[in-house]
């Protein structure tokens, strides 16, 4: 159907199959009122002409004068400008990949590169879309953080979004998960799972602690999965016998660990120490043996991981094996800006003793 205008005119369908353009600049405008060709024109803009020619002026100020705006986007994709570094995570940032993410945007925005954070919600379909339209805009790097199932899918997957990027020279790197053994190729920044735990376990031994708990997600990701092992390694190093029974799975929440722990505590009494997984499990046993009128650590010690910073501020403070997040940002920025990478990389992790834990009540 035709529309007409008040005088019966008809008038000018707008076929664009977008929003019409607003009168923005272009590169040729500047051109034009700095006196120059566009060739000439782009080289200013892009920063690859001599600063002191006179045309060199006059096209920085037609593009004050004009408002002109470089396209960023479609210079990367043309290979130069400004490129950029994503961190990629299955959830919303929470306060260990904040830290991680800050050590890797530190290095990112030192050497110019705009720093990008995603999210996949877990979908890998999602995920794998994005690892896409990052290619497309020609991202230098991304970082793939977190836990995930130590598989042979997880691996071809892997080596899908790492060929995908290398069309482009970007590059896949690992951030707190192992190396994969089978493609030494993808980068890797992790720290150490097992041994943190292991210290966790061996420091409430050293306290005479015998019915020492455990209490994660006991699943098959990589982060769950090493940091029991680490548990089993501590005590298998004092000589306490694994009893499955000291064993409490729970989601990486506080109310589930609080939940997890009043169930547990209920049937185990002599439980006198409770190792956790990650901080927010800690909290959330701390929470339950609180409401239980359980002492801490006069009845029972509790260890976490990670050293989130509101932990030292709990009544008591937590005992906590402290993981180096921004590290491993830091380090996986380097690798993502140039520094070259020479194999997988395990940084220590270090127990933190604060109040939680104490000796064996007599």
């Amino acid at each position: 159907m035709t529309t007409r205008t008040s005088d019966d005119t008809p008038a000018r369908r707008n076929t664009t199959p977008g929003p019409e353009r607003s009168g923005g600049a272009n590169l040729a405008d500047v051109a034009r009122l700095a006196g120059v060709s566009r060739a000439t024109a782009s080289r200013v803009l892009a920063g690859r002409a001599a600063g002191k020619a006179a045309s060199h002026a006059r096209v920085l100020a037609a593009a004050q004068e004009l408002g002109y705006v470089v396209n960023g986007l479609a210079r990367s994709m043309m290979g130069v400008g400004r490129r950029s570094i994503a961190f990629v995570s299955s959830m919303m940032v929470g306060p260990t990949f904040a830290s991680m993410a800050g050590g890797a945007e530190d290095v990112a925005t030192a050497n110019g590169y705009l720093f990008t954070m995603c999210t996949t919600g877990g979908d890998i379909d999602r995920e794998a879309a994005l690892i896409e339209a990052l290619t497309e805009q020609r991202v230098a790097a991304v970082l793939l953080v977190g836990a995930t199932p130590p598989t042979e899918e997880f691996e071809q997957r892997a080596e899908r979004y790492a060929q995908t990027l290398g069309r482009v020279g970007a590059q896949l790197i690992l951030c707190g998960r192992a190396a994969l053994p089978h493609l030494p190729q993808i980068a890797s920044i992790d720290y150490d799972h097992r041994g943190g735990v292991r210290s966790a376990v061996e420091h409430l031994a050293g306290l005479s602690h015998r019915r020492i708990a455990f209490i994660g997600s006991l699943d098959d990701t990589t982060t769950s999965s090493q940091r029991f092992l680490g548990y089993q390694d501590g005590l298998a190093d004092a000589g306490i016998p694994l009893d499955e029974e000291m064993t409490v799975r729970s989601g990486n929440t506080s109310d589930d660990a609080a939940t997890a722990t009043q169930a547990f505590i209920a049937t185990h009494p002599d439980a006198t120490a409770i190792v956790c997984q990650t901080d927010i499990m800690a909290v959330g046993v701390c929470r339950a043996l609180h409401a239980s009128g359980i002492s801490i650590p006069g009845d029972v010690s509790v260890v976490g991981f990670d050293d989130m910073q509101l932990v030292a501020d709990l009544t008591p403070s937590l005992t906590t094996v402290r993981a180096p997040f921004h590290d491993v940002g830091e380090l996986a920025g380097r690798i993502a800006v140039g520094e070259p990478y020479t194999g997988p990389i395990v940084l220590p992790s270090e127990l933190v003793m604060r109040g939680s834990s104490g000796p064996v009540r007599a």
